[in-house]
């Protein structure tokens, strides 16, 4: 049996209310989510801004207090969350650091925290994330003197230097240049090879897929779950054909294809979109486009997570 490093339960979480001139609007941003991952799992929650999924961390943390059951590499939350944290490895989406303390001393600072004891522990531990960082030639440099993007790298060797089985990365590519973001997720997956388990949270698509697991949130609810071939598999439309042709308005076309086909259509200038899962269907909808315009590109693509994205969401609101 695999162990969890994370099992969440029913976990509800409503913010405003009050009485009076201090009563706010209620949003309900967790409505009974059931969250389980596995330990040595790279795992991904996917969602647009305002989903809940900074929300569920929090919760899942002790950060927040919330209606539910929550364990955190076997440890009751939040209950145990002292004999936790010294596994834990957070870095959360606004950034934590102490503005006046150098690079070394906020690495130390956070070292100590997380139980890193004995001075010649501490140095070597410090003198690894510097090195894998590449944060070394700036480890005497003030926080409040460092780029935003440098800071968040800081923030990321924070929350490594004790190298801590369970690691939880909340947007941690915000602000960062392409060029890092590629070297900070390279070096998340190194991770996850050498047995951590690393959960992160994005909503840049291209950024999921570098997980081996992605979970999809939409307005509170864990929507969806799996490999990117096993949500593609829950589409009811599993191929995309993309035709470019030499009509600028495609409109028309689309809207005779969406009724004459029951397909879903998504129309560009010189282009068009169309979701499918039979064969047999691309044929007729070529001879339909060329009594209109010539056809200029023609190829058949896999649905990318966006459309997969789009596809379970719109799902999600018809059974609601």
């Amino acid at each position: 049996m695999t162990e969890l490093a994370i099992n969440a339960r029913g976990l509800e979480k409503t913010f405003g209310g009050g009485r009076g001139p201090f009563k706010t609007p209620i949003v309900k941003a967790l409505r009974g989510v059931d969250f389980k991952n596995e330990r040595g799992e790279n795992y991904c929650l996917l969602a647009p801004n305002g989903s809940g999924k900074t929300t569920l961390i929090r919760c899942i943390l002790g950060l927040l207090e919330s209606k539910g059951q929550v364990e955190v590499l076997g440890y009751k939350m939040p209950k145990e969350r002292d004999l936790m944290i010294p596994h834990l490895g957070y870095m959360p989406q606004d950034l934590s650091l102490y503005p006046d303390l150098s690079v070394r001393e906020t690495l130390s600072f956070f070292g100590r925290m997380f139980g890193i004891r004995g001075r010649t522990n501490q140095k070597k531990a410090i003198e690894h994330i510097l090195e894998v960082l590449k944060l070394k030639r700036w480890e005497s440099m003030t926080v409040e003197a460092l780029s935003g993007g440098m800071k968040r790298r800081l923030s990321l060797a924070c929350a490594l230097v004790h190298k801590p089985q369970l690691i939880i990365l909340d947007e941690p590519t915000v602000g960062v240049d392409p060029t890092l973001r590629i070297s900070f997720w390279d070096y998340f997956k190194e991770l996850n090879e050498a047995g951590a388990t690393i959960i992160t949270t994005t909503h840049v698509m291209d950024e999921a897929e570098k997980s081996r697991k992605i979970g999809f949130m939409r307005d509170g609810n864990l929507i969806a779950e799996g490999t990117v071939n096993e949500l593609r598999e829950k589409m009811e439309e599993e191929q995309k054909l993309i035709i470019g042709t030499n009509l600028e308005n495609m409109d028309p076309i689309a809207e005779k294809i969406r009724r004459d086909f029951s397909l879903k259509v998504s129309s560009f200038k010189y282009k068009l979109e169309i979701h499918y899962n039979d064969d047999t269907i691309i044929e007729p909808i070529l001879d339909l486009i060329q009594k209109h315009a010539k056809i200029r590109e023609l190829q058949t693509v896999e649905p990318d997570l966006e459309d997969i994205f789009i596809d379970l969401s719109n799902k999600k609101e018809v059974d609601s």
